[in-house]
């Protein structure tokens, strides 16, 4: 049976949720169990989109708050930043009041560069709200911090209950990376050059949120040390590794190589697009053809993050007919993870 239109959000929005929560359980987050999945958790990009689906799901936010408590000395916060401005990934204001509440802890000032000054609200709105955007009811006195940014929710009750990631899983190699050679681009550039055959710096910084230039000064050096190669191809160089002269990085039995790498910021911002475009309140042919509309907007965006593939969705599709092809589409894309 065809699904009918107005139900792509909703559909979209189920499958999301559930992804961020294995996510989170990936890293150490309690209380949503899940089968080891073979790619890689991107930590910053869970953190940004959480803040707009943890919305919906006050007891996922929370277990967000309660693992960035513990361990939110391994987000990167300039790559967050880098995401976040690149792609307009995120809630500004609820990722500002989270930084404005992990900076009480004096070994997460670095956060405090998130946490802009916000600027007054008459009426705060509550954080919280249903998948039909109405406010989620909140009990006891209001937060502090989270009032001075606008959003009005109860005290942060921390259950410590989350744990640091598993170093076993293949899932948290970015973390392990971290771990060994501390929170920089390094990692970033290292971890690419793990999960992919080869790739000049241009491509390798937009793959991972950094400057072009950046890149070509690490990659210059990583192949100084001779476990990195470079090819020149024209005017650039090509890097690239022998994938078993890190295999002393593997903890994990499953896969058998490095898990795999996805673009998980474009992955996320593709489909907050589109979900922004999908009104409920349009009629099916107008909601179709908003959603065609942004579809090839973003088709860069999919080009870039490698998942054009994923979708047969086309201009081909006529009249309501592809907000069902593209509701398949989203729907094998998450099947396939």
């Amino acid at each position: 049976m065809t699904p009918s239109p107005p139900n792509f959000n909703a559909r979209t929005r189920e499958l999301l949720l559930d992804l961020i929560w294995r996510q989170w359980s990936v890293l150490g987050v309690a209380g949503h169990g899940a089968k080891e999945p073979n790619w890689i958790v991107d930590i910053e990009a869970l953190v940004l989109i959480t803040t707009v689906h943890g919305r919906s799901d006050p007891r996922l936010f929370d277990e967000m708050l309660d693992w960035l408590w513990g361990n939110a000395q391994w987000v990167n916060v300039q790559r967050l930043r880098n995401i976040q401005k690149r792609l307009t990934l995120g809630d500004s204001r609820v990722l500002a009041a989270i930084a404005d509440w992990l900076s009480q802890r004096t070994t997460l000032s670095k956060w405090k560069v998130l946490a802009k000054d916000p600027e007054p609200v008459e009426y705060p709105e509550s954080l919280f709200r249903l998948s039909d955007m109405r406010e989620l009811p909140w009990r006891g006195e209001p937060d502090p911090i989270f009032v001075r940014h606008g959003l009005q929710r109860g005290p942060v009750e921390q259950r410590g209950m989350s744990r640091p990631p598993n170093p076993r899983s293949a899932a948290v190699l970015s973390w392990k990376l971290r771990s060994l050679f501390g929170v920089q681009a390094r990692c970033e550039f290292l971890l690419w050059l793990l999960t992919h055959e080869r790739g000049h710096p241009a491509e390798i910084a937009r793959a991972t949120y950094y400057f072009s230039r950046t890149a070509e000064d690490t990659l210059r050096e990583f192949a100084a040390s001779g476990l990195v190669r470079g090819t020149p191809t024209g005017r650039a160089i090509s890097y690239w590794v022998k994938p078993e002269e890190w295999f002393f990085l593997r903890s994990w039995d499953q896969p058998r190589g490095f898990p795999r790498w996805i673009d998980w910021p474009r992955f996320f911002h593709f489909q907050e697009k589109l979900m922004s475009v999908a009104k409920t309140e349009m009629s099916p042919l107008l909601q179709s053809s908003e959603l065609r509309r942004a579809f090839e907007q973003l088709l860069p965006v999919l080009e870039d993050g490698d998942l054009r593939t994923a979708f047969k969705a086309s201009r081909n599709d006529n009249g309501t007919e592809f907000t069902a092809v593209l509701t398949r589409d989203v729907e094998g894309l998450y099947a396939a993870l």
